[in-house]
């Protein structure tokens, strides 16, 4: 028993302890070892011709402090037994005891040192190895990780698109089978009994066609080179342009408010302001209760908020009355293929890809967006977005907030 725990205490890792102590605590053991050794040393010679004990410093010295560590263990001891030499038996002649222990205890000492030294080096070789290898391994995982959520996002996406396709592709493909049959029948359609078919056909070519658009943009505008040409927009005239286009073939009822002065004017990039539009109003229009109020504002805002760079900015704001979203959810929201975890089994039909899409071309403008929400039911959420502001003869009244605007409804959706 005795031997095998001897065993283990000379197996046991206890150098590589030394090297993690305090670097004062270490430096404390090397100063304190070395002139108690070679006072011990030089105090019972000649009686003991032997420099065993100066190991002891010289192996600490060499373990902890490396090259350095040895150089100076070694040539200090050189220096301290020529000074004790000379001290004693004067610069004539030593005795012959004395020079056969010097003779006997330098190579010995330089041995040691050599040896210890290359031992820390190899070392300090597998510990780098190890790290390296360590962190290769954290590299592979995070790699497989984010190859996971590739693959992830990837059958998210198949599925979504597979089902968003799917119902209104089937949906159109069943209404105009269904006129096709009347015709082949009738050899004519009603106006009266026929027509509502067939706006409802439309209807669901439109969704699959906005279902399109959207993952075809997302493509296209992942490409970085992308440059967008801006110019003068009245943002009043897009958004009512935009307004009644979504609305065309909404069967729901909302309560469209404009609240933009006229004279508000934005530089951006037209097709992607109306994109940007259509995503927002889409959302609010699909999300909110029959019968609520879907409100678009802008006003101007001094020199940046959210943007950098000052000059002065139009901070426009899309505000519906739907169940809002819940705050823990907010900060993925902007991303590809998000949806809500409430949507994800609802009928409302959707990629994921309409606002991450929304925020890369206000981005590409020069602008920013985001969104607040309570996640509170009835108070809906409120999206905002920023645009540098195009100025030929800039309002008196621009302050860090909001601007006094003339309120003009412009719009009711179809049965409002």
């Amino acid at each position: 028993m005795w031997f095998k725990n001897m065993c283990n205490l000379i197996t046991w890792p206890w150098p590589r302890l030394l090297l993690r102590l305090p670097l004062g605590v270490r430096l404390g053991l090397c100063i304190l070892c070395f002139p108690l050794c070679a006072s011990i040393y030089l105090l019972t010679f000649p009686a003991f011709h032997t420099g065993a004990l100066l190991t002891l410093p010289m192996g600490l010295a060499s373990w902890i402090f490396h090259k350095r560590g040895a150089c100076i263990c070694f040539f200090g001891y050189i220096a301290v037994q020529l000074t004790y030499n000379v001290a004693v038996f004067g610069s004539e002649v030593w005795p012959i005891g004395s020079i056969i222990a010097f003779a006997g205890v330098v190579p010995v000492l330089f041995l040691e040192g050599a040896i210890l030294v290359s031992l820390r080096e190899l070392l300090d070789t597998e510990e780098a190895a190890r790290l390296k290898a360590e962190q290769g391994e954290k590299q592979t995982l995070l790699a497989y990780e984010q190859q996971r959520q590739l693959n992830q996002l990837k059958n998210q996406f198949i599925i979504n698109v597979n089902h968003e396709l799917r119902t209104p592709l089937t949906a159109t493909y069943g209404y105009l089978e269904m006129l096709q049959l009347l015709l082949d029948e009738n050899g004519s359609l009603e106006r009266t009994t026929h027509a509502s078919y067939l706006t409802i056909a439309l209807k669901h070519c439109e969704d699959l066609r906005a279902l399109v658009n959207n993952v075809l943009d997302a493509l296209e505008i992942d490409d970085e080179g992308k440059s967008l040409k801006v110019e003068q927009i009245v943002v009043a005239n897009v958004v009512q342009s935009v307004i009644e286009q979504v609305t065309a073939f909404r069967e729901q009822a909302h309560r469209t408010h404009l609240d933009i002065p006229r004279h508000i004017r934005v530089q951006a990039n037209i097709p992607c302001l109306r994109h940007v539009f259509h995503n927002l109003l889409s959302n609010a229009f699909k999300y909110s209760p029959d019968n609520t109020p879907v409100i678009i504002r802008a006003r101007y805002e001094a020199a940046a908020s959210p943007l950098e760079g000052g000059g002065a900015q139009v901070c426009i704001s899309v505000q519906d009355a739907g169940p809002g979203i819940p705050p823990a959810e907010i900060p993925l929201l902007f991303e590809q293929f998000m949806r809500l975890k409430r949507d994800l089994g609802s009928p409302i039909r959707g990629t994921g890809l309409g606002l991450y899409t929304s925020k890369r071309l206000i981005q590409a403008m020069g602008g920013q967006i985001w969104v607040e929400s309570m996640g509170i039911e009835g108070l809906g959420s409120c999206f905002y977005f920023v645009l540098p502001a195009s100025l030929e003869e800039p309002p008196s009244n621009i302050t860090t907030g909001t601007l006094k605007a003339a309120t003009q409804t412009i719009k009711e959706a179809e049965g409002a």
